[in-house]
């Protein structure tokens, strides 16, 4: 398989002409000669509101909720296991 991706490479390697990596286009395209810049777009981002403040804060209060209740339910699991293998 080795061999086989080997000489792959050296076989394209050996028909690329010799210019054609560092070859430079003779003339830029037209969209590559254009200097001046669009305008910026307008903000689409609007500010956070009172509803978005509360609605984060209700995330993060459900996220840390799952959080101690998995971890209850992994240690509730640990102890079951150990009381399991003394018996």
């Amino acid at each position: 398989m080795m061999r086989a991706v080997v000489a792959c490479v050296l076989v394209v390697l050996f028909f690329l002409p010799v210019g054609a990596a560092t070859a430079a286009p003779a003339q830029l395209a037209p969209y590559a000669q254009q200097a001046t810049t669009a305008p910026s777009g307008p903000d689409i981002s609007p500010a956070p509101t009172e509803q978005d403040s509360a609605n984060s804060r209700q995330r993060l209060v459900i996220g840390i909720a799952a959080a101690v209740l998995l971890g209850i339910v992994i240690l509730g699991h640990r102890a079951r296991r150990k009381r399991a293998k003394k018996s």
